[in-house]
């Protein structure tokens, strides 16, 4: 097994209630950047093709989703869960057995962490190797851009894996399928 390189971490993101508020507040006082100066709001039932439903599954009917940019170029990528809404508080993660994706989603705070490699298939594999599991199918999520694949480590914190950078995924025609 070869030694992995070190690996840049791609984007972090939040689960929120408001998202409105969320981005207003990181970019007032942290000086984030909302990426097109847009939050995309996401409907099954106008879009059912679009990535994020094969990745969540489906429980999932609408989404808010922000992307935003920090100063060192790594992204914050915002989720407001509408349909259906978040818990109130995050249900304890599973870290054997069955995999929870679909009902911990809807948690707020922070969810995951992404890191870009170009072979997101084989990274995901040494994923499994080394003792955590996939989540749901590899998705291209942009045409022609990027391809991620979500896991869990072996202690089940979720890791995205994308072989494009965030901001250009993040400009890419990303939140409608086709």
């Amino acid at each position: 097994m070869s030694t992995p390189n070190n690996l840049p971490i791609n984007h972090v993101a939040v689960s929120v209630r408001d998202i409105e508020a969320v981005t207003a507040w990181y970019t007032n006082i942290l000086g984030f950047q909302l990426i097109g100066n847009r939050i995309f709001h996401i409907k099954r039932s106008e879009s059912p093709a679009a990535p994020i439903f094969a990745i969540y599954g489906e429980s999932l009917h609408e989404v808010k989703l922000a992307y935003m940019a920090t100063g060192n170029g790594v992204g914050f990528e915002v989720f407001q869960f509408v349909d259906p809404p978040p818990f109130e508080e995050k249900p304890e993660r599973a870290t054997s057995g069955a995999f929870k994706f679909q009902s911990e989603y809807r948690g707020t705070g922070f969810f995951h962490i992404c890191v870009t490699d170009a072979d997101p298939r084989a990274l995901a594999e040494r994923v499994v190797a080394g003792g955590g599991q996939r989540q749901g199918e590899m998705v291209r999520v942009a045409a022609g851009t990027a391809s991620c694949q979500y896991v869990r480590d072996p202690w089940g914190n979720v890791v995205e894996l994308l072989d494009a950078s965030f901001d250009r995924t993040a400009t890419a025609d990303v939140v409608r399928g086709s």
